[in-house]
């Protein structure tokens, strides 16, 4: 085996001893909405509230000094169904005694027979077997990531420094069974050696970041408010000394991990203007955020051969965006109050990196992902002590058809969501309960075989006897998506909060 390839594993086992971070706020609180108060989906101009932190943080200086406390949950379901795979696509078992060769040129160890993948491959020494201890089998679509319910603890408070003029506020979001996951694979025809399955680009491990925003709002005028919010993380960089004593008994691997780890702010700058008692406008700008692990492996052999890799891995990316909305009261009793709420944001996609650190350009320009706009519009209504909300969002999605050898997984989603509060005045306490749902648009791609990579070509021969290998003519691949594959489904989730004053 060569010296590059004995490392793979070991670059593999420093990633894994890579700290998890504390990703930055936003995969997860944009996909959630505002957790307690009457802001819903559209925290950018209404219910002033700990989410304000995030969603606008001028906001801050109309909310009141409070603790909240929340339980939430988001249930993503998400169904990918693979299209049947076509007769004499399938990679043939001769590849795995990889004596073939094309253009002179071995093929690439990361092209294995369709059958090891279907069925495992059994150690053993005949055609179609392994060296011990074999290859578990992957069938398509049977390691999805999809069909998750998570909870989350959220936290935040607001406090008026300076009466009328300085407001802080924090806003957390927890999650409860796992702190962090971060979730690598790749978006093309080598995931087959891993999962072999799709999944969802812009959900799974993103919804399991740690979230943690700081923020003031100052008060310029009776009417108009400035703020500014960090979002706050930690990146980490691994440098991982291997010692490789046996290439095939890991056990004696020798590991020396070093650990360097900084805090990275991302910011988020904020408006609120209000130019007579019955319109408001909001605005924010958020910059750019993710969760970066640096991996940098140096190993050593017995032979005294020593190699270095960097890898670097990208979680939880988001753009810069801009939010824009108005809040126009329609109506105003002694006890009651009737409001309109639209809000738009526009996200600068076509900069995103995914998990692997690829640009989605590299798999062709029609693939680059598209700067898309969003959009909501509500009712707010307040009795008495009482609040509630009722918001209609749409969210497009910035991935394009996969026609290709990629296979970035994303829906459309259009949604609603609905809550209330109330101020029990006997006990100076706000308990709140909210719900949203949402729906993935059902989409079907289909592939163009001229974009996909053939993993057998058709001038195949065995390295042996140089004589042409069987059944190579046209495409043989592995890559899941092939030939098509459908995606829809349900995001849906909730929460009960707790306002207590301060």
């Amino acid at each position: 085996m060569r010296p590059l390839a004995r490392l793979a594993p070991f670059a593999t086992l420093a990633g894994i001893a890579s700290l998890a971070s504390a990703a930055r706020a936003s995969p997860l609180i944009e996909t959630q909405g505002a957790v307690g108060g009457n802001a819903g989906a559209q925290g950018v101009v209404t219910g002033p509230g700990a989410a304000s932190t995030y969603f606008n943080p001028a906001m801050l200086a109309e909310a009141d000094d409070e603790l909240t406390l929340g339980f939430a949950l988001i249930s993503e379901q998400m169904g990918i169904t693979l299209d049947g795979r076509p007769a004499g696509a399938d990679v043939p078992l001769v590849v795995g005694g990889r004596d073939v060769f094309s253009g002179g040129q071995p093929l690439p160890p990361d092209v294995v027979p369709t059958q090891w993948l279907r069925n495992g491959c059994p150690a053993g020494t005949a055609q179609g077997q392994c060296p011990a201890p074999g290859m578990v089998a992957r069938p398509r679509q049977s390691m999805g990531s999809s069909g998750q319910t998570r909870t989350y603890l959220a936290l935040g408070f607001t406090k008026h420094i300076v009466k009328d003029r300085l407001t802080l506020g924090l806003y957390m979001m927890l999650p409860i069974s796992n702190l962090t996951t971060a979730q690598a694979f790749f978006a093309d025809e080598r995931e087959a050696v891993f999962s072999n399955s799709l999944h969802s680009e812009m959900y799974g491990d993103r919804l399991t970041a740690l979230s943690v925003v700081a923020g003031a709002a100052f008060h310029v005028l009776p009417n108009l408010s400035l703020g500014a919010s960090v979002s706050v993380g930690l990146a980490n960089t691994t440098s991982s000394r291997d010692y490789v004593q046996s290439a095939t008994d890991y056990s004696q691997l020798l590991i020396a991990n070093a650990v360097t780890t900084s805090v990275n702010v991302s910011p988020t700058f904020g408006l609120r203007y209000a130019p007579v008692p019955w319109l408001r406008f909001g605005g924010a700008v958020h910059a750019p955020e993710s969760f970066v692990i640096d991996t940098n492996v140096d190993a050593t052999l017995p032979t005294g051969t020593e190699s270095t890799a960097v890898q670097k891995s990208v979680f939880d990316w988001m753009p810069w965006s801009v939010a824009l909305g108005a809040e126009l009261e329609v109506a105003r009793r002694t006890n009651a109050t009737t409001s309109l709420v639209a809000s738009a944001q526009y996200s600068f996609w076509s900069s995103y990196r995914d998990r692997m650190n690829v640009s989605p350009t590299s798999y062709g320009d029609d693939m680059t992902f598209k700067d898309t706009p969003s959009g909501a519009i509500g009712v707010r209504q307040t009795f008495r002590d009482a609040r509630m909300f009722l918001d209609l969002r749409y969210v497009p999605t910035p991935v394009p058809k996969q026609v290709g050898r990629s296979n970035y997984v994303d829906n459309d989603r259009f949604g609603a969501g609905i809550g209330a509060d109330v101020l029990l005045q006997f006990l100076k306490l706000r308990p709140g309960v909210q719900l949203f749902v949402d729906r993935f648009l059902p989409r079907h791609q289909t592939k163009d075989d001229t974009r996909i990579v053939d993993e057998v070509p058709d001038d195949a021969t065995l390295g042996t006897t140089g004589a042409p290998v069987p059944g190579v003519q046209g495409l043989q691949t592995n890559n899941t998506g092939y030939p098509g594959f459908a995606s829809g489904g349900w995001l849906w989730g909730g929460a009960v909060t707790l306002g207590m004053p301060l």
